[in-house]
């Protein structure tokens, strides 16, 4: 095959491809380059300009001051001082070596950590040391050092150190609020951070400039508490000294205003002084006052007398047999001041639980658990601390045979002595209830009032004739009864013992014991209330009326003596040498006729939130803000909560009553720290009461399906529960 007429191209002809060829390969190169700088200058020029002011800005937080803390004198509770921190900017150390040998020599720890901090990659910032007190930096803060950044930040004194501690709580390294009122005053106390934004020199030190934006931080608000530090320390020295002297595992103090609801002191045994934590401190952080439930004994006779007399079941001289209680087969109930009969005031002056049981089947479960519920058991108290447990109270439906005689003595329900306060409270007050509250006052840095509490009425939860006779027969408690040792010379006392079998191992054990007394002074016009309460004393002592009845007398006499007082009968008791001013009981009144007062929700769990609301008959909306993620490398089921993170209207706001109110829940799905969540204990195969104190003893709710054997219960044994979560047991019905 021949191709005669092919002619192979001449130079000129290759030379212009290959200049062609050259041409678009430069002509796309250009593109490439083109799109690029479209790309930075135009298209993603914040990103560019962003990273390249990292390379000499750097935006310095300012951190606010919190705000103060005051009893209600004024004393400063907790104040602000300063620490120094330290951190380094590991592209700009130029001696890391010497840097690490200095600060090794100063805190003591090994050279090679700081080292590697100081060499870190791909970070401009990273702390040496945390919060080092002024007295311990040996001069590091004045050094100079290329990349080493010197921080001074705020810090809380505590200036009455453990006095107070649990109420006031304390904050973690980033000086947010962890417990206490630190905790639930938060966003009131924190401030809003500041910045400025400093620009780095050539050799790596921060310098500020005019010509970069700063904002100032706000600082906090302060908060006032109704507590008086005077009242504190009387009932924390008397409470240890009676821990100690009646050996004890430890006790509770709650000392209220009877007219207003404040809280004068509030205190538990042990404590800890938050100016120096250890890990040894875990068990006295917490407020044993209002996280720690009891079954309360002799002191809920309060609701049985009140109800009988309210209902008109019994009066004062109704004869009562006593000698045996027959009603119930099986029932083991008995008597330590036995008697063959006694009139209804012997019965509540001796205690006697046979009396007690009888009355209570005459008043049936129904009109008990009214009156329980009103007395405020069962649900939350409101007050504004974090770690409130309500407690238990069974409702009718869910009572056994038994139920009804042991919760008329105080067994098969679970208080705290927030609430056994506030439910004698209402007697002493008329009948009327008050809400307890803690947080009397907020204002701002220039003394600008934000928020200030007044005294609120709940309910009334007896006739005042009722609270009268109520408080006559509690007088002859401490006369005549089982409280004699709290009485005071000159001055009437009206109180009630209680001594209560605890539980050991899932059974009532005769050798520990929760010993309590409540009294409030003086009875022909009540001012003041002291709650004791003491947890296993082990000194030979264990009643209530002979070793929590003392701590209450000492405590009483200490306030009285203090207060100058001749004429303790006077409206203005409680305020004399406290806050000044006497308090206009009827103006008060007058100024809540037509408010309520929105309950505050942060940080409590949404059915908690949700049963509050509805007690107060106040409506509510939940909007779920997050969505609960779990990692995929996480084993088991993780228990997941929701819990409210911010509410409006805002908590402890006083809104006008409208039919149509409603309260917006905003809440947040969170997964539950493992040591937060209780093992659910195996109860299957025992007995109907033993399960229900093991699974009570636990901190569980319980609620009974059928009757007679367990045969299944929900959730599964070894499952890991909320404390106060619900177990329902499954029984074969017999």
């Amino acid at each position: 095959m021949q191709f005669s007429n092919y002619k192979k191209p001449g130079k000129p002809i290759i030379q212009k491809r290959k200049i062609n060829f050259l041409f678009v390969v430069l002509f796309g190169i250009f593109i490439v380059i083109l799109v690029k700088l479209i790309n930075i200058q135009i298209i993603e020029s914040e990103k560019y300009k962003i990273a390249a002011r990292k390379q000499y800005e750097n935006k310095i937080v300012l951190s606010p001051y919190r705000g103060l803390i005051y009893d209600r004198n004024m004393n400063v509770l907790v104040s602000n001082s300063f620490e120094y921190s330290f951190a380094a900017d590991p592209n700009m150390v130029d001696k890391p070596e010497q840097a690490a040998e200095m600060f090794s020599k100063v805190f003591g720890k090994s050279k090679e950590e700081y080292l590697s901090k100081l060499t870190s990659q791909n970070t401009s910032f990273v702390y040496l040391e945390r919060k080092v007190d002024v007295s311990k930096t040996y001069g590091l803060d004045t050094l100079k050092f290329n990349g080493i950044i010197v921080l001074k930040e705020p810090k809380r004194v505590y200036n009455y150190g453990n006095l107070a501690s649990q109420i006031v709580g304390f904050t973690n390294a980033e000086n947010r609020g962890q417990t206490g009122i630190e905790l639930s005053m938060q966003d009131e106390l924190a401030g809003k951070d500041g910045f400025v934004i400093m620009q780095r020199d050539g050799r790596g030190n921060n310098r500020p400039s005019l010509d970069f934006p700063r904002k100032d931080p706000e600082n906090g608000n302060n908060v006032v508490l109704t507590l008086d530090i005077n009242i504190q320390r009387f009932a924390e020295e008397e409470l240890a000294a009676g821990v100690k002297n009646y050996n004890a595992d430890g006790g509770k103090v709650v000392v209220l205003s009877v007219k207003t609801g404040e809280i004068l002191a509030m205190a538990s045994n042990p404590t800890f002084d938050p100016n120096k934590i250890s890990s040894s401190d875990t068990s006295g952080m917490k407020n044993a006052v209002i996280s720690d439930i009891y079954e309360p004994g002799s002191t809920f006779k309060l609701v049985t007398a009140a109800a009988s007399l309210e209902e008109k079941i019994e009066d004062k001289n109704s004869v009562i047999q006593t000698d045996n209680l027959n009603e119930i087969k099986g029932l083991k109930i008995s008597d330590v001041h036995g008697a063959s009969s006694m009139t209804f005031q012997q019965v509540v002056e001796q205690s006697s639980n046979v009396g007690f049981s009888k009355i209570s089947l005459q008043l049936g479960p129904e009109r008990f658990y009214k009156y329980a519920r009103d007395f405020g058991f069962g649900i939350y108290s409101g007050v504004e601390l974090p770690g409130e447990n309500k407690g238990m109270l069974k409702r009718p439906v869910d009572y056994s045979s038994l139920s009804l005689p042991y919760m008329a003595i105080g067994y098969e329900v679970l208080v705290n002595a927030m609430q056994i306060s506030n439910a004698y409270a209402a007697v002493a007050n008329k009948g009327t209830m008050m809400k307890s509250y803690i947080v009397k006052k907020e204002f701002g840095i220039n003394n600008n009032v934000i928020f200030e509490a007044v005294p609120t009425t709940i309910r009334q939860v007896v006739s005042e004739k009722t609270a009268g006779i109520l408080t006559s027969l509690f007088t002859g408690v401490v006369e005549r009864g089982t409280g004699t040792d709290a009485k005071i010379e000159g001055i009437s006392i009206a109180g009630k013992t209680g001594t209560a079998q605890r539980l050991v191992n899932g059974e009532y054990s005769n050798s520990s014991h929760n010993s309590s007394f409540v009294g409030y002074f003086p009875a022909d016009n009540p001012q003041m209330l002291i709650t004791v309460i003491l947890n296993n004393p082990k000194s030979g002592e264990y009643y209530g009326g002979k070793v929590a009845a003392p701590i209450f007398k000492n405590i009483a006499n200490r306030i009285i003596n203090f207060t100058g007082k001749t004429n303790i009968t006077s409206n203005d008791f409680v305020n004399v040498n406290y806050s000044g001013n006497s308090v206009n009981i009827q103006e008060l009144s007058d100024l809540n006729d037509r408010k309520i007062l929105i309950p505050n929700l942060i940080n409590l769990k949404l059915e908690d939130s949700k049963e509050l609301l509805t007690e107060s008959n106040i409506k509510f909306e939940v909007i779920d803000s997050t969505v609960a993620k779990v990692s995929e490398t996480e084993t088991g089921n993780p228990v997941i909560a929701k819990f409210v993170e911010s509410q409006l209207p805002a908590a402890n706001e006083k809104i006008n009553w409208d039919e149509n109110l409603k309260v917006r829940l905003v809440v947040r799905s969170s997964k539950v720290p493992d040591d937060r969540l209780v093992i659910v204990p195996d109860v299957k195969n025992l007995s109907l009461r033993k399960a229900i104190n093991l699974l009570l003893s636990g901190g569980f709710d319980v609620f009974i399906n059928g009757s007679g054997k367990i045969v299944e219960q929900s959730p599964l044994p070894g499952t890991k529960q909320l404390p106060g979560s619900k177990i329902i047991l499954y029984c074969k019905n017999q």
